[in-house]
């Protein structure tokens, strides 16, 4: 009888000790569960509010938000030519919540700065590309050139003397310039500004002659005469600018600059929440709204899968290196 009751008593402790687990067992069970997202997102943004990436990432926000059931908040941490943000976004964890803009200076940068950036291929996961922008190379109406064949005729007259304007040093604007000099064997003076407002202010003054510049920053003023286009550096004419030729159709194959902007996660983030925001972003870009306002600010709509994204941020990557160790690029 005693060994029985023993018997009975491990028994009942065994059963409080499995009751006990199951217990924890639940609750646990119940977190992991939890459908993502169930809490609020964020899209870090590497430049001030009021910029082009900054509508783009507050349009963006707003109907993803919708569309997941939990609000997103656009958080700007501009500084270091973007990379700044693009640093607080890759140290994030990889779970979801925290997206960030990048795109076709992402994959300048490490070129310009070595280690001192993030790494595109190594630190981030693409989600979807969002749109691309038109560059576009804009003069004085004083400028003795209307054409980009007179315009490279005139730098090589005046020898590191015509000068242009962009919005900073390793911007895709000033790479675009870079690589123009490169395949026309010119010398071209560089003056980086740091945004595109006083750039094109300085341009319509006539204080800078010439300047590569995002077609939205620079369209209100090629419609008032105050600027005129000279080429644009995209692979097909702009729907604004039907009578602007391309660099490539100007003498110059095979040249093709625009900027991009897309949807990237820290590294390491799950591979069913990435494919959750690209659908819901996809599906976001094509709304007519949101259409109609990327196109309003200079912008073209452009999606793609994560691995379209992977295979454009690696072949930028590779691109842009010789072209800016041959023009001798570099910032502390």
């Amino acid at each position: 009888m005693k060994i029985d009751a023993l018997k009975f008593g491990c028994l009942g402790l065994l059963l409080r000790a499995v009751l006990s687990l199951a217990a924890i067992a639940v609750p646990l069970a119940g977190v992991a569960a939890d459908p993502y997202p169930s809490r609020n997102l964020r899209i870090v943004v590497s430049f001030p509010p009021g910029t082009s990436t900054d509508t783009l990432a507050r349009t963006v926000a707003q109907r993803l938000g919708e569309s997941l059931g939990q609000a997103v908040i656009v958080e700007n941490r501009p500084g270091a030519g973007g990379n700044v943000g693009l640093a607080i976004a890759a140290k994030a964890p990889p779970d979801g919540y925290t997206l960030t803009i990048g795109g076709a200076a992402m994959c300048i940068n490490p070129a310009i700065y070595g280690t001192k950036v993030v790494d595109p291929l190594r630190d981030f996961s693409p989600v979807a590309k969002l749109a691309s922008t038109p560059i576009v190379i804009v003069a004085h109406p004083s400028v003795k050139a209307n054409t980009l064949q007179e315009l490279i005729a005139l730098a090589a007259d005046t020898p590191q003397k015509l000068a242009y304007s962009t919005p900073g040093v390793g911007t895709p604007t000033h790479v675009a310039a870079e690589l123009l000099a490169q395949r026309a064997n010119v010398h071209l003076l560089h003056v980086p500004y740091p945004g595109s407002g006083q750039l094109l202010a300085d341009v319509i003054s006539g204080e800078v002659p010439v300047a590569f510049t995002l077609l939205g920053a620079a369209q209100p003023f090629l419609k008032s005469g105050q600027l005129k286009a000279i080429a644009t550096t995209g692979n097909e004419r702009v729907a604004a600018l039907p009578h602007t030729p391309t660099v490539a159709e100007s003498g110059y194959p095979g040249y093709e600059v625009t900027a991009w902007y897309s949807i990237l996660v820290p590294a390491g983030t799950p591979a069913d929440v990435i494919d959750r925001l690209n659908v819901e972003l996809v599906r976001v870009v094509a709304l007519p709204d949101v259409r109609e306002r990327l196109l309003a600010i200079g912008m073209v709509p452009e999606t793609s899968t994560p691995e379209q994204l992977a295979a454009n941020i690696r072949a930028e990557v590779d691109r842009w290196a010789p072209i800016i160790k041959a023009a001798g690029i570099a910032r502390e």
